[in-house]
C-alpha cells in the first residue's frame, strides 16, 4: 500500500510537473506574441533613429530681408547691451512688436 501511495503521488507529480510546463509555454508564446505587437507599436509611434544618420534641419527660414535686417540688428543691440544673444522668444516677441508698430504706422497714413 505504501508503494502504491508513493506510486502515485510520483505519478500525480508527474503530470502536475507536465501541466505546468505546457502553460508556462502557452505563456511565454503569448508574452512573444504581445512583445511583437508592442515593438510594432512603439516602432509606428516613436521610431528609432540611426545614430549615424545626420538629424534633419530643425529651424525653418521664413524671414524676408527686411525682418533678417531688423533681427540682426536686434541681436548685436542686444548682445552688445546685455553681454548675451537673445532667445529666439525674445527675437520672435521683438517681431511681432516691429511688425504691430509697421502696421499701425501705416494705418495712421491712411
Amino acid at each position: 500500500m505504501k508503494f502504491f501511495r508513493s506510486a502515485l503521488r510520483s505519478f500525480s507529480l508527474g503530470l502536475l510537473t507536465r501541466r505546468t510546463l505546457r502553460t508556462l509555454d502557452r505563456l511565454e508564446a503569448r508574452l512573444t506574441e504581445q512583445n511583437t505587437y508592442l515593438k510594432r507599436l512603439a516602432d509606428h509611434f516613436a521610431p528609432t533613429v540611426d545614430p549615424n544618420q545626420p538629424a534633419p534641419e530643425q529651424s525653418v527660414d521664413f524671414l524676408n530681408g527686411t525682418e533678417a535686417g531688423l533681427v540682426l540688428d536686434y541681436i548685436e543691440r542686444t548682445h552688445r547691451d546685455t553681454g548675451r544673444p537673445p532667445t529666439d522668444e525674445e527675437i520672435l516677441r521683438y517681431l511681432a512688436d516691429e511688425a504691430t508698430i509697421d502696421l499701425t504706422s501705416r494705418m495712421e497714413e491712411r
